[in-house]
Order: structure tokens, then sequence, then C-alpha cells
């Protein structure tokens, strides 16, 4: 009886186990035809639109207990300017550009109680010099495009029927600790936001493929039915 070495039947069982799995990722055109990136396979696809002025496309993964809700998510949302929008809850809001997005995001929806993290892997311990007191401008891969880029550590109070991804103070009182990521692209007419909502427990999980919707994010026209984007020039 032949034998063969240990080390190739190992190199060839991962070969196959490899060729066997399904694709991490998968090529995605928004239904807008607005732009284009590599989402996660497998994911729920939503989307809705107000005509040019707003849309959003959603992303949502399955079950993990870590995440608010239990439920992991990724969103491409498009905002005009100077476009004002009700909200579900019967506000009014507008943004003059991307800048003010940010201003207003970081006041309204976080509030005081936030650290924000830079474009580095993020730590827990805020002593460490990959803190910032403001977004980065970071470069997307695809587009060539500037981005403002920040993570958002900020508690907040959960309700009390929370279940998933919630945490408990020394009082037993459950907290949804939002370690939500964003990058915020200017464009002509308005602008995109890519968020990870994700919480403090959970954010690892997925940081990979949100990473990956930067990377590849390609925007066509400045939002549904805008003009072509502008892209930099290769090698510019």
């Amino acid at each position: 009886m032949k034998t063969r070495p240990l080390s190739k039947i190992v190199i060839l069982a991962a070969a196959l186990a490899a060729a066997c799995s399904p694709p991490k990722y998968a090529p995605y055109r928004s239904v807008f035809k607005d732009f284009t990136a590599a989402v996660p396979m497998g994911w729920n696809v939503t989307t809705e639109s107000d005509g040019r002025d707003f849309a959003q496309t959603l992303f949502v993964g399955p079950f993990e207990a870590d995440f608010f809700r239990g439920a992991p998510s990724l969103s491409v949302r498009w905002y005009r300017r100077y476009r004002p929008r009700r909200l579900p809850d019967g506000r009014l809001e507008m943004y003059a550009d991307a800048d003010d997005f940010i201003a207003q995001t970081l006041q309204q929806v976080y509030g005081g109680r936030t650290v924000l993290y830079g474009a580095g892997r993020s730590p827990e311990d805020s002593s460490r010099p990959e803190i910032t007191a403001a977004p980065e401008t970071i470069t997307l891969q695809a587009s060539g495009l500037a981005a403002k880029y920040f993570v958002a550590l900020s508690p907040v109070p959960a309700p009390p029927a929370g279940r998933w991804g919630v945490e408990y103070d020394a009082a037993g009182e459950p907290f949804n600790v939002r370690k939500h990521a964003y990058a915020v692209v200017p464009m002509r007419d308005g602008f995109y936001v890519l968020c990870y909502p994700a919480t403090r427990g959970g954010y690892d999980r997925y940081e990979d493929r949100f990473r990956a919707l930067l990377g590849t994010f390609r925007p066509l026209t400045d939002g549904p039915e805008g003009p072509p984007a502008r892209l930099p020039a290769p090698g510019s």
C-alpha cells in the first residue's frame, strides 16, 4: 500500500473545502442604478427612495445574538442637499452637505457620551492613539473618492423587553452600547452614507464586510436619476 505525506493530504483537503465553499461576497448593482459594490452573499436586501432626494439600500444578515434586535446590517444611503425629508416619527431632516450630516448625527443621534474612533482598528482603550476627536478622511479604493470615516461608540438605554445585543450596568439596567461605523462620501448634488450599525459586542463579527463595502463602493451617478458621477482619474 502506498502512503502519501500528511502535509500533502491536508493541503488537498483544504483546497477541496475551499472549492466547495460558497463565495463570501456577491457583486451588487443598485436597483436605482446609482452605485455598485460587493456585498455579503446571502444577506437580504430591501430598498426605499423618495425619487432623486433620498434612497436607502439595506443589507440584513442572519441572526446574531450580539446585535441589537439580533440583526446585523449594512446600509447605503443617498441624501440630496437641502431637501427636507419627513421621518417616520414625524420629525423633519435636512442636510446642507456631508459635514452638516456628520455634525447633526453626532449631536442628535449620539449626544455627549460618545467616543470617536479613526480609520485604524478601533480599540476599546480610550488612551490608544487610534482614538480621534473628529472624522478622518480616507480614500475609497474602487472609486478614488474621498470619504469622511468615523466609528461612534455610544451607550443608550435599551427597551426593558430588549433581549439581543444588550449589556447591563451595575444596577442591572439594559443598555445598547452602539458601535456604529460611517463613511460619508461627498458628491456634487449630495452625499452617500455607508453605515455599519453594530454593537460593542458584535462589531468585530462583520467589520470585514463593512470594509469590503467601502473598498468596492463605486457611484455611477449622483444618486438615483442624478447626473453621471465624477470620479478621480486613475492614479490621480
